[in-house]
């Protein structure tokens, strides 16, 4: 059996044996030189937005909408108000969805 192992490694190694190298067409590395030079150009229409000016007038504009937003909703109404229209709301849900009724799985329990 070793020595169908090494017939058979023998054979894949010299397998490789009428290989040449592989070449490149000629002035390809020029060709391609070229090409990548070319493609460095950065287009005008991606810089502006690379520029720190821009990126921070962006954020500022944000922070900006968020503070309104923030401080609007503060002094349209109190948070007790928000509390007590909230409970209201809920306790109506309860009601439709009959939540708020605890006896009837007491009353269910109590049948067994």
């Amino acid at each position: 059996m070793d020595i169908g192992k090494n017939k058979k490694m023998e054979e894949i190694l010299n397998s490789l044996d009428g290989c040449q190298r592989a070449g490149a067409p000629d002035f390809f590395y020029t060709r391609l030189k070229a090409k990548m030079e070319n493609g460095r150009e950065v287009s005008t229409a991606q810089s502006w937005v690379l520029r720190p000016v821009y990126a921070v007038a962006a954020l500022l504009v944000v922070l900006l909408i968020n503070a309104v937003v923030i401080f609007s909703s503060n002094n349209n109404s109190s948070f007790e108000d928000k509390a007590s229209v909230d409970t209201e709301v809920f306790q109506s849900i309860a009601a439709e969805y009959r939540l708020n009724d605890n006896s009837t799985l007491y009353d269910i329990n109590q049948d067994k």
